[in-house]
Formats: structure tokens, sequence, C-alpha cells
């Protein structure tokens, strides 16, 4: 008996650490080498997709015509990562090292990237001179797009991510908390800090004065079945109490969008927003964020903009268009009331130096300061419509000629929000929602 318990007290001794050896290596352990103080995180599960265009475009940008001899364990997730220095990256699963390594190899052979080389005990190769691509056995990572000059220091990079502990990865991180909990087989979460500052802008309209785009987060889901555009259905929030309760009161002031103005905007805009809102609410809400109050300042030099947009009532729009390589604005409204233009006299007389308001046609009026023009003034149908030209300023009066799709114009209708943007000239031509995402030239979000 003395003899049994013995062994048995010997096998546990042996075995107790071995098996918590065996539960240190997670199945997740990819994930510690994407950065914990990441900005933005995208998860695709490949296994769940219901566009399986996507999955083959990712498989394509990988040349991976073989799954199963690849080397990467694809029914995990692949995750896409914005680090705090505003580079891009993917990490994938690695399921057999030896397996990636000689893919990699075949792949370089056919000219498609560099031949392997080692640094820093990981391997590494640079995908169509661009991308920088490293792995160990757990993890692919790659990095990019990246000038020759810059390679190294991404490489040195990545070496330090792919070294990570379970204690510097992502999965300490509450933006990677809050991705994990979206039930979606396509799930962003990123701080609006992460985003370019066009694209930025509609998601802090209902944040506080003294929070900046670094507090306010996107949690969202994608929907890429459609090759021309993605569809982000999502909400910001803020991991501090005080800012997200404010977020979410703030967001009462949106209405469920008529559509007046969808198929008004041209298809080729650089961006748009739709919203249905009281004037009268609104600009207590644009004045309690400190971006639009000094947009307001500005424009309040010369044109009362508080007292316009305080009769604005149900369908508001504003764009960038995108005409000749020339960027402006343009912005229409629906009115209850025009009584502003009883002081455009006044305007007239108070511009500053240099500046002047005139004429332009019936209820309509242009402001100059010598070098750039705002058209303005109220359609006899009780309509607010201004641009930085003639025709931007009537032409969102009508239908556009060449507009937004009808599936995006019919989404917009009923939302509270609805935002899009043109990828290409937010984000250039070289990035991994183009390769992902194929075609796709427009992003469309809307407020859940």
């Amino acid at each position: 008996m003395k003899r049994i318990c013995y062994r048995t007290v010997v096998s546990y001794a042996v075995l107790l650490p071995m098996f918590l050896i065996l539960l240190s290596c997670s199945d997740d352990d990819y994930l510690n080498a994407i950065p914990e103080n990441s900005t933005a995180l995208l998860a695709v599960d490949m296994q769940d997709i219901s566009d399986k265009d996507v999955s083959a475009r990712i498989a394509d940008f990988l040349k991976i015509e073989n799954i199963d001899a690849c080397g990467l364990d694809l029914s995990a997730k692949l995750y896409l990562f914005e680090t705090i220095e505003g580079n891009i990256g993917l990490s994938a699963k690695v399921a057999d090292k030896g397996d990636l390594e000689s893919f990699v190899g075949e792949l370089a052979e056919k000219g498609y990237c560099q031949n392997i080389s080692e640094y820093k005990n990981f391997k590494f190769s640079v995908i169509k001179d661009s991308w920088v691509a490293g792995l160990s056995s757990e993890a692919l990572v790659i990095m990019g797009p990246a000038l020759p000059a810059q390679q190294s220091e991404l490489k040195q990079q990545i070496a330090k991510y792919l070294g990570n502990s379970a204690e510097q990865g992502v999965k300490r991180s509450p933006l990677f908390a809050k991705l994990d909990s979206i039930d979606s087989p396509v799930a962003l979460v990123a701080r609006a800090s992460a985003l370019p500052e066009k694209m930025a802008l509609p998601f802090m309209l209902c944040a506080p004065k003294d929070a900046d785009a670094s507090q306010i987060i996107i949690a969202a889901e994608i929907d890429a079945s459609d090759n021309t555009h993605l569809t982000i259905a999502g909400e910001s929030f803020a991991f501090d109490k005080d800012i997200d309760d404010e977020l979410r009161a703030s967001s009462n002031v949106f209405r469920p969008i008529k559509g007046t103005y969808a198929g008004n905007i041209p298809g080729n805009s650089v961006a748009g927003v739709f919203m249905n809102v009281d004037g009268g609410q609104f600009i207590n809400l644009l004045h309690s964020n400190k971006t639009f109050q000094t947009l307001l300042a500005g424009m309040n030099m010369a044109v009362d903009m508080d007292n316009i947009i305080k009769s604005f009532d149900v369908d508001v729009t504003m764009f960038i268009p995108k005409e000749n390589g020339e960027r402006g604005w343009g912005m229409a409204a629906e009115l209850k009331g025009k009584s502003f233009l009883d002081d455009v006299d006044y305007w007239k007389q108070s511009c500053p130096a240099g500046c002047k308001i005139t004429d332009w046609d019936k209820d309509a009026y242009c402001y100059t300061d010598g070098e750039k023009s705002y058209y303005f003034g109220v359609s006899d149908d009780m309509q607010f419509f201004s641009g930085h030209s003639t025709d931007c300023a009537l032409g969102i009066l009508s239908k556009s000629a060449t507009p937004l799709p009808t599936d995006i114009q019919e989404t917009i209708k009923g939302k509270r929000l609805a935002v899009f943007f043109n990828i290409n000239d937010l984000f250039g031509n070289n990035t991994f929602v183009n390769k992902l995402f194929g075609s796709t030239d427009t992003v469309l979000y809307f407020m859940k």
C-alpha cells in the first residue's frame, strides 16, 4: 500500500509540471504577436464567413493553393491590427512551422517573395517587395507596406512582437475583450484616433467636449458580401463610464432617416453623412464637441451657422465631393423655418476685412474671402443648400446622375446615422482592405 502511494506521488510529481507546461501552451498563443496597445483590431473567422469570396481573396493574397500544406491553421481567426505607431499588420496561426517555411520557399522560387532569412531566431521574408513577413512556431505576422529603407526597422518590430509573452500580447487589451464579444464573421474594434481624420469626425459627433479621439471606440460587425462595398453596423462607446454615458445619451438626438438625400450624393464622393435631427438639439450636440465647436467658430465669423443649423428639421446631409481633383464640401437640410435669412444684410455689413457676401439668386448668397467661396441659400420648398461651388450647392437638391448604388440608398433609410467613405481616397490603393475585400471601393457605416 505504501509502495502504491509512493508511486502515485512520484507520478504526480512528474506529470503535474508537464501538464502545467502543456496548459501554458495555449491554442491562441499566436495572439501574443499582436501588440497589447494596438489601436485597431479586425477579426476574420475564415470558417464562419458567409462570403467565401473574401476567404478566396485572403488565400490569393497569401498565394495559398493548398490550405492543408501551407503550414497555417486557417480554422483559427485571422487578425488585422494597427499599431500605436500607425503600422498595419496581420497575424495568423501557424499549424506547422516546417510546412510554412517550405511554402514560403516555394513562393520565393516563383518570385512572389524573397528567400527566407533568419533574424533573432525568427524566419523572415518580404512579400512583393513591400510586406515584411516574420514567422515563429506559433504565429505568422505580416506588416507593411514599407519601402526598402523602412523594412529593417519593421523586421525589428515584428521580431519583438513574435517574442511577446502572454503578458505582453493583445489578450490583455480591453479592445480585444470587446472584439471577442462580437458575434460576427468579420468584426472590428478601433479607437477613433486610429482612423483617418475625415473618417473619424462623424464618430466624434456624440463625444463630450473633454473627450479625445483615443477615448472613443468603434465596435462593429462587417458585412463584406457585396463586392462593391462594405457595410458596417456599429456603435461608439468609451471605457470611461462618464464619457460612455454621455455618448449614449447624445445618440438619442438622431432619428430614423427618411432618405431625402440618399440618391442626391454623387457615388464617387470622398465621404458623406446622413442623419435626421432637430436642429435645436443638434446644435447643442455640436457645441459640446470641441472639434465641431472650433469649426463652427470659424464659420460663424461670417455666416451665422448656429441659427441656420437651429432651423434644420428632419433629414440632413453633408458630403465631400470629388471634382477634377478639387476637394470641397456640400450640405443640405430640410427646414422648419428660414428666419435666419432676415439677418443676411447684417452678415454683409459685419464681414471680416477682405471678405464679402453677395446676392447670388433668390434667397441665395455667396460668401468669399478672395480665395475660397461658399454658396448657400433656401429653396422654394424649404430646403437649405450649400457648397463650395454653384454646381455643388444646387446639385444636392436633385437626384445625382451618378448616385450611390441603390442598395446603399435603401440601407441608409431608417438608420439613425449613416456615413459612407471612399476607401481609395481615405486609405490609398495599397491597403489590406483592398487586398481582403477585392474590388470594394466604398464603406457604409450606420449606427446600430
